[in-house]
């Protein structure tokens, strides 16, 4: 989740997209609060009555067409003003000092949990969010919010490992092109993020994503610490442009990054290894002190119309949860996903599993250990 620069066509065409996703159970759609009164049938842009003038919107870097603020001021006359942020636990102490301003915000899964747990999430009114029933239900009810209380999925992706086709003589199938000294050492990354580093070493090493086991733990440390020697960089917010122009040539990336790359350098492909990855998803969330609920729930019932969805995941490159978006999905970006290795097969999401990344203060110990030895 970084900068992107896509030059994708936008143009959305007829076309079918593949389910990329993981199964899980249907959520109750039904939680109201007590400030939102029911949406009347009157359009995509509710009770204009209702709105506000501005809406505050805090996500990640580029995690949406502009297009689609533009065109939801033209059509409701609401001006999106959006922060940005380049990790969940940024957001999450936004969110936790209070009064941050901000109505809506895009925290992924595990995080999603503790903004749930913490009380720093309000309750969606699902009467202002008609456009709910375009949700997959596979992509409803999952660990964090499994009623879907207080959240909604935005876009979802994996994280494996994104690679210059070129610069191998056959894919990499295993963690360990990364985490062992190879002939590409100084020309490979690690994720900068603490969940994501310490997990993949953690799944190498034969444990689950989300183990707490301090054994566990302590070999991942040492196996992090280990491959610095090798890898050029921990980086989250360089890798795509470094393995587009070729600094990289293999790297611990997110699907959609990977995606971004290949725009500008279809050598780049991307891989789950054979130990496995992780299938994460961000999610809509309205902070427990929003200024402006209203105008988010309608925002976001905006964005789950068909063409505004297929817009916004033609941009990321991410998968969409709307079944109606992903029917309307173009040939350019099917091709991208498909080709690049980045599509969730049969066979590629036996080796998923969700981003249950369990304790934030052991993976925080460790990561912190990672970082600061030596």
């Amino acid at each position: 989740k970084q900068t992107m620069k896509i030059k994708l066509a936008k143009s959305i065409l007829t076309a079918a997209l593949p389910l990329f996703l993981i199964a899980s159970c249907g959520g109750d759609d039904s939680s109201v609060t007590d400030e939102s009164a029911e949406m009347p049938a009157t359009g995509r842009c509710g009770d204009e009555s209702k709105l506000g003038d501005t809406l505050n919107f805090y996500n990640w870097a580029d995690y949406i067409d502009p297009q689609v603020l533009t065109d939801f001021e033209t059509e409701c006359g609401v001006a999106v003003t959006m922060g940005t942020y380049t990790s969940n636990q940024e957001l999450i102490a936004k969110v936790q000092a209070g009064n941050s301003g901000y109505s809506l915000v895009i925290p992924t899964d595990y995080a999603a949990e503790q903004m749930i747990e913490t009380g720093l999430a309000q309750k969606l009114d699902m009467s202002l969010i008609p456009n709910a029933v375009n949700l997959d239900p596979k992509q409803m009810g999952l660990y964090y919010d499994k009623d879907n209380e207080y959240t909604l999925p935005y876009q979802y992706s994996t994280t494996g490992i994104a690679y210059n086709s070129k610069s191998f003589d056959t894919p990499p199938t295993s963690w360990s092109a990364l985490f062992d000294k190879n002939e590409h050492c100084n020309k490979s990354s690690i994720l900068d993020d603490q969940y994501e580093a310490v997990g993949a070493a953690l799944v190498y090493l034969g444990y689950s994503y989300s183990s707490l086991d301090p054994v566990a733990h302590e070999k991942a440390r040492d196996l992090l610490i280990a491959a610095r020697d090798c890898i050029s960089a921990f980086d989250s917010a360089n890798f795509i442009g470094n393995l587009a122009s070729g600094e990289v040539v293999i790297a611990e990336s997110w699907g959609f990054a990977a995606g971004i790359a290949r725009l500008d350098n279809p050598d780049v492909k991307f891989v789950i290894p054979d130990e496995g990855g992780i299938m994460w998803q961000d999610n809509f969330m309205i902070p427990v002190d929003a200024p402006d609920a209203y105008t988010a729930h309608v925002f976001i019932n905006y964005m789950l119309e068909a063409d505004v969805g297929a817009k916004i995941t033609e941009f990321i490159l991410g998968f969409t949860p709307n079944l109606e978006a992903a029917k309307l999905l173009s040939t350019d970006y099917l091709a991208l996903i498909n080709d690049g290795g980045i599509a969730v097969t049969d066979d590629v999401r036996k080796r998923l599993s969700p981003s249950e990344h369990g304790s934030s203060e052991v993976f925080s110990a460790t990561w912190n250990a990672v970082t600061t030895s030596g």
